[in-house]
């Protein structure tokens, strides 16, 4: 997170930036004003071996394992208003997975208006508020899906000229441990309540595509959707000596539990 914060002082002076990483150990990332204090069970967390931060971005929890996640920075004003920006960067994310052979919904703009109406409403406009519930499970408008399920789930930050946008890209389906991690789900185990496991309203690419791409394949389609969809040849670039002195400083933030657990 602190990386990603710092590629925004690139942003500020007109650079585009597209990082894509992994997480090691896993993590519980957490919306920035969702809540989570009394929510979540530390102590299962911790039995897990499961790291738990929250992310500079709104949102709700996403559990980061099996999957690759992206970050965007660029000029506030480069696609616009915050709705354009989220479009365009989800256009190319769309782009570069479709030429991996994933089915993707058709943005929901150019779909029938005869579309049934269950459909339309579980794609609302409308952003969820931040509780103690799984980013996964609420699809929204002009949020990448396959069969009104999510397979990406995104957020975008603004800050003194600046964007960030980063987001989850399912390889598998692990979002189910959200909701184990929730103190209200060990109350019902503890209680010997019958186990309820409803469905996280995710898919994987792992499920769409039945035999699952290397990650640097997702990583080069990824890319190359960036180069078609906003005009622009990808160079690879190194983290520059200034910039990881500059994450050093703000790790400390995300590091600490009063960050972490504010809410």
């Amino acid at each position: 997170m602190a990386l990603d914060e710092v590629l925004m002082a690139a942003a500020r002076g007109g650079t585009l930036t597209l990082r894509l990483y992994g997480w090691d150990p896993p993590c519980l990332s957490l919306g920035r004003n969702q809540a989570a204090r009394g929510r979540y069970d530390p102590e299962e967390v911790g039995r897990r071996h499961i790291d738990v931060m929250r992310r500079p971005t709104g949102g709700r929890a996403v559990y980061h394992d099996r999957e690759i996640t992206y970050c965007v920075t660029a000029p506030v004003g480069l696609w616009g208003g915050l709705r354009d920006g989220y479009t365009r960067i989800n256009q190319a994310l769309g782009r570069g997975l479709r030429s991996l052979g994933v089915p993707l919904d058709e943005p929901l703009a150019r779909r029938s208006a005869r579309q049934p109406r269950a459909a339309r409403v579980a794609r609302s406009a409308r952003a969820p508020r931040p509780v103690a519930r799984a980013c996964f499970r609420d699809p929204l408008a002009g949020e990448i899906t396959s069969a009104g399920r999510k397979l990406i789930g995104s957020a975008q930050w603004r800050l003194d000229g600046a964007l960030l946008q980063h987001g989850s890209i399912l390889l598998y389906d692990d979002q189910a441990v959200v909701d184990d991690l929730m103190v209200e789900a060990r109350r019902r185990a503890a209680s010997g309540a019958a186990a309820h496991t409803p469905s996280t309203g995710a898919c994987s690419l792992h499920e769409l595509l039945g035999e699952l791409p290397s990650e640097p394949a997702v990583v080069a389609a990824l890319r190359r959707g960036f180069e078609e969809e906003i005009d622009i040849p990808s160079e690879l670039d190194e983290w520059t000596s200034r910039e990881m002195r500059e994450a050093q400083r703000l790790v400390a933030r995300y590091e600490d539990p009063e960050w972490t657990w504010r809410r």
